[in-house]
This record gives structure tokens, C-alpha cells and sequence, in this order.
């Protein structure tokens, strides 16, 4: 699991430089192509490290793998767009994080507590769709991992980004 937080600091932490590295390298667009791709890469391995301790520890015999797996790959690719819409906040502040206002902090926190609203929709839709499937200890084992994974990334991630002056 610390190799998943290291790598979501590795994106924080990519994301606040990102208006520095591009005034010091190639054109905007360019750059900003680039960055892009190696967020991308960074998160597409995060994925892969959390489906590997998601199955590790969900213990699911085959019948139930054969229910799980294809319920947390729609669940995932659902999740990616939240994570989209995080990121873009991230990227968001550290590109005016020098110049923010008032109303610019209010924007993005109105946008964060949205991604937080349709996370939580989410994972209410999703634990209706694994009950269907599976028995209720299973999908409550799953929100546990899942939950403790979300809040090391969290954490890990608060931690990267420096508080608001």
C-alpha cells in the first residue's frame, strides 16, 4: 500500500510543479502534452497496484471472483473520472496557487466537495451492484480495502500540497 501513496505523491507533487516546469522548458503546449502522459502513466500504475492489493486481500474463490471483477473493473473506470476531476483541481491550484483569490479558493472548493458528493454516490451504487452478486461480508471487506487505500492516498496527497496562504 506505501508504494501506491508514494506514487499518488509522486502526481501531487508533478502536478504543483507543473507551472514552474513549463516556464522553464518547451512551449506551453507542448509541455503541458507531456506532463499529461506522465500523469497518465503514473496513474494507469496506480490502478494496476490497487487492483493487485484489491485481490490479494478480498480472499474470493472463483465464483465470486468471476461476480467481483467485472463490477470493479465498471466501478474502477467510473472512479477514473473522479480522479480526472481531482486531478484537474490539483493541476488547477498549482497553476494560480501565486495569485489565488477568493473567489478562485471558493471555485475549487466548491468543485472538490462535488468530487466528494459523486464519490460517495458511487460507492453507493457500487455496493448495490456487489450485494447483488456477492455476500454482504465480501462487499463490506471490499469498502474497507477500498477505504483504506482512498485514505493513504489522501493522506499522502494532503500532504504533498501546501496549504493556502
Amino acid at each position: 500500500m506505501k508504494s501506491i501513496a508514494l506514487t499518488w505523491v509522486a502526481v501531487a507533487a508533478f502536478g504543483l510543479t507543473v507551472s514552474v516546469a513549463r516556464a522553464q522548458t518547451a512551449p506551453a503546449a507542448q509541455a503541458k502534452a507531456d506532463d499529461d502522459k506522465i500523469v497518465e502513466l503514473v496513474r494507469k500504475d496506480v490502478r494496476a497496484e490497487k487492483a493487485d492489493i484489491v485481490g490479494k486481500t478480498m480472499k474470493l474463490d472463483a465464483a465470486q471472483a468471476a461476480a467481483f471483477w467485472p463490477v470493479y473493473k465498471a466501478y474502477e473506470a467510473e472512479r477514473q473520472t473522479l480522479g480526472n476531476q481531482r486531478l484537474a483541481v490539483i493541476q488547477d491550484l498549482a497553476e494560480h496557487f501565486d495569485s489565488l483569490n477568493d473567489a478562485k479558493a471558493k471555485g475549487l472548493l466548491d468543485r472538490s466537495f462535488a468530487i466528494e458528493d459523486q464519490r460517495l454516490a458511487l460507492e453507493k451504487k457500487y455496493k448495490d451492484e456487489l450485494l447483488k452478486v456477492l455476500p454482504a461480508k465480501v462487499v463490506a471487506r471490499f469498502f474497507q480495502v477500498e477505504s483504506r487505500l482512498n485514505n493513504l492516498i489522501s493522506l499522502e496527497l494532503s500532504s504533498a500540497i501546501p496549504l493556502v496562504n
